[in-house]
């Protein structure tokens, strides 16, 4: 099989190549040998995973402080080389290289591509690409393996001079096969993986010409002997148990993980191991228990507040829901309706509008995500309204600006190849390819099977230990058959695609047994899926018992004497305003919590000085005097408008009359002037300064617009029209409308 590689030599090298099973010792070995390299002044590189980079500090520095290990992963590693030899090229991340595959795509078929399948092909290349393949060295079985050809090259001629990662490592292989100089570390240690590719290995091989090499693994490569084997260690049987169903399983789990916290177990020696589409749940039932966990599993861009108001709002054209909906607050009464009706789809949402007299409302969003010529400002349109649709989105600015800057690098990925509909598609998919690294808040660490490879704790436990749960993910190939790929032998002597199907899954449930000392593995008999069968490289059947009791760990588990028991009485709320309907309907236990809890911002001086004015409900002059000298930041300010305070009402409410039943409108001021009726409404300093924002703003209340209403059927014939105000503190009013209601 023809490849772009050099023929090098497979001869033996100074590598040493450590061999042992999980938990055999490799780590604790290469420790030392980091520690003997150190005390002789020696410069170490430690290769690993991403995720082992804290836990291999910690192993470290167990007996002591040490200075000259520096943690790489292996793309670090590559990087690092060629910056030394001044070889770096412009990188194309992973987003970059799923838009270059469709533009290819969409030059080689006429079409633009869906971005499922320039996934596929993306897939496929970097697989072909790390096993050193050029497009001329996939194998040939059909029409596909030449379209994958075809895609392959034209996808490398329109990246030009940039480098994808795996272009890293293949320069880093040829520079290190020609290098004259040592690299900057005198001792590289590899470690912490369960196999390393044919060009990762002579990789390592053609380094350890230049310096010392230690690489880790369970077993040796094909055609390689070890220099070292440790014999595999003994240790404690994991206990099994088997929960009734997956709430109970968490629950216990969360209560036995208290009681170890409670008993002095450190957080760092504790962790989680379960599936990542299990992962929202437990966390969500942990809040319960008050144990703080470390989440460590991968996060997109579109996991966060504001990749998930952004994505309903370019999905919500082409399939609006109930939930795309609640992102708009002015669509908010329609997404109540889907949800009560349970409807979804274009045709019936906007049946659903006409029917609520909502149709202006939704037509005018349907325009607003029409994407124009012009994609990439209407992109940033989309971004700059995006605050004012989720509450706190941008309290975190350094958060907000990092969200913003790489959103619209992904819009400009998109925009090369895609227009209107279709690139809300594609900007949809490239922000869920696109991943954060946050680093999470200390705890208890929760892992999936990829983050747990190479770490061990004092206790763990493996949840959710059913069929197919855990899986390195072998499946068959799209472009290539089983039988048209080569053994690992062959590969690891002659460059090409490996088989697939080997079995490996054996190997990583072998390594989950040993991530601990003392490892606990649980499993649901059944869930809303139905029964459940328990993965046999995981439990042994005849160990399992069911879960032992454990004291109660949340107030929701004390006993029926202490424990909350909700009354279905009716609860008087005390008066009730306009506006606490609003938020009623929107959440009634967050309405509940409002009556309970003051989370107005009461401490701000903007705040008081309004309190103050709405208690006098008349200010004079006397008055006008105490609050300048009590408020001199705001002196200027009343001054300036001290003949129209003079004529508000402030802190009106309506109705007036206390014994007339219903809700109430509570005014911050208003002005009556013959039958013209002037409503104000203030605000934070600054956060209203022109007519749009005031019409936005009130647009969002209930509370004037009613007023409004109820003045003009009220008094009928005293009050004629009615205005509304909005004005900002220390600022100026602004007009809501034009003319009066």
């Amino acid at each position: 099989m023809a490849t772009f590689w050099l023929t090098d030599a497979l001869h033996s090298s100074p590598m040493h190549l450590l061999t042992g099973p999980p938990a055999s010792g490799k780590t604790q070995r290469l420790v030392e040998v980091a520690r003997d390299a150190t005390a002789n002044g020696e410069r170490v590189w430690w290769v690993g995973l991403p995720s082992q980079r804290s836990y291999v500090y910690r192993r470290l520095t167990q007996a002591g402080a040490l200075l000259g290990v520096e943690f790489l992963s292996s793309q670090q590693l590559y990087y690092r080389l060629l910056a030394h030899a001044l070889r770096l090229k412009p990188l194309v991340v992973g987003t970059g290289r799923l838009a270059l595959v469709g533009q290819a795509l969409s030059e080689l078929r006429g079409e633009l591509p869906a971005p499922g399948e320039a996934r596929l092909f993306a897939t496929a290349i970097a697989e072909a690409k790390r096993f050193g393949l050029t497009p001329d060295a996939v194998p040939l079985r059909d029409a596909e393996g030449q379209r994958l050809r075809e895609v392959y090259a034209l996808y490398e001629r329109i990246k030009g001079e940039a480098w994808d990662y795996d272009d890293f490592r293949a320069e880093a292989y040829r520079y290190a096969q020609t290098m004259q100089t040592p690299p900057e570390a005198t001792t590289i240690i590899v470690d912490g993986f369960r196999e390393v590719g044919p060009l990762e290995l002579r990789i390592y091989k053609a380094l350890s010409k230049h310096t010392h090499l230690w690489l880790a693994l369970p077993e040796a490569p094909p055609n390689e002997a070890a220099t070292e084997n440790l014999e595999p260690r003994r240790h404690p049987s994991p206990q099994i148990y088997r929960a009734s169903n997956p709430v109970s399983e968490a629950r216990w789990v969360l209560r036995s993980l208290k009681k170890d916290l409670a008993e002095g177990s450190e957080l760092l020696d504790l962790a989680v191991i379960l599936p990542q589409r299990e992962v929202k749940a437990f966390l969500s039932l942990a809040d319960e228990y008050g144990v703080p966990l470390m989440d460590e599993t991968p996060k997109a861009l579109a996991d966060s507040l504001a990749g998930q108001v952004l994505l309903g709002l370019l999905e919500l054209p082409d399939y609006p829901t109930a939930s795309r909906l609640l992102a708009i607050p002015e669509l908010n009464a329609l997404a109540n309706a889907a949800l009560e009706r349970s409807v979804a789809g274009f045709e019936a949402i906007s049946v659903l509008a006409h029917e609520l007299d909502l149709d202006a409302e939704w037509k005018k969003w349907l325009e607003l995500l029409n994407v124009p010529e012009d994609e990439l400002q209407w992109a940033q349109n989309l971004l700059n309204i995006l605050p004012q649709l989720a509450d706190g989105l941008n309290e975190d600015k350094a958060a907000w600006a990092g969200f913003e800057k790489q959103a619209l690098q992904r819009a400009k990925e998109a925009s090369s190849l895609a227009k209107g509909a279709s690139f809300r598609a594609w900007w949809s998919a490239l922000l869920q390819e696109t991943q954060t690294f946050e680093r999470p808040v200390g705890g208890v660490a929760l892992l999936t099977h990829k983050l747990a490879s190479g770490r061990r704790f004092k206790k763990a436990y493996l949840m959710h230990a059913v069929e197919g749960a855990y899986s390195v993910g072998e499946a068959e190939d799209y472009f290539l058959p089983e039988e048209a790929r080569g053994g690992l032998t062959h590969i690891f002597a002659k460059l090409g695609l490996p088989k697939k199907f080997l079995g490996r899954d054996a190997s990583l449930y072998q390594e989950l047994l040993t991530r601990a000392d003392t490892l606990i593995v649980t499993y649901p008999e059944a869930s809303q899926r139905g029964p459940n069968v328990p993965q046999l490289g995981l439990v042994a059947i005849e160990e399992v018992a069911d879960l032992p009791p454990l004291a109660a760990a949340s107030r929701l588990e004390l006993p029926s004497a202490s424990q909350f028991e909700p009354s279905f009485s009716a609860y008087n709320l005390g008066g009730v305003s306009i506006e606490g309907l609003r938020r009623y309907q929107d959440c009634a236990f967050k309405y509940w919590a409002e009556k309970h809890v003051d989370l107005r911002g009461d401490s701000e001086r903007w705040y008081e000085l309004l309190s103050v004015m709405r208690d006098y409900g008349k200010i004079n002059a006397a008055r006008l005097e105490v609050l300048k000298g009590d408020y001199p930041e705001a002196a200027s300010w009343l001054n300036d408008y001290a003949e129209v305070f003079a004529t508000l009402n402030f802190g009106e409410s309506l109705p007036s009359e206390r014994s007339e039943p219903g809700p109430s409108a509570y005014l911050d001021a208003a002005a009556r002037t013959g039958s013209a009726v002037t409503l104000y409404r203030f605000v934070a300093p600054g956060t209203v300064t022109t007519q749009a924002e005031a019409e936005n703003y009130l647009n969002r209340r209930w509370n004037e617009h009613w007023a409004a209403a109820y003045m003009l059927e009220r008094y009928g014939g005293r009050v004629s029209s009615v205005s509304l105000k909005v004005w900002s503190m220390f600022g100026d009013p602004v007009d809501a409308y034009d003319g009066a209601l």
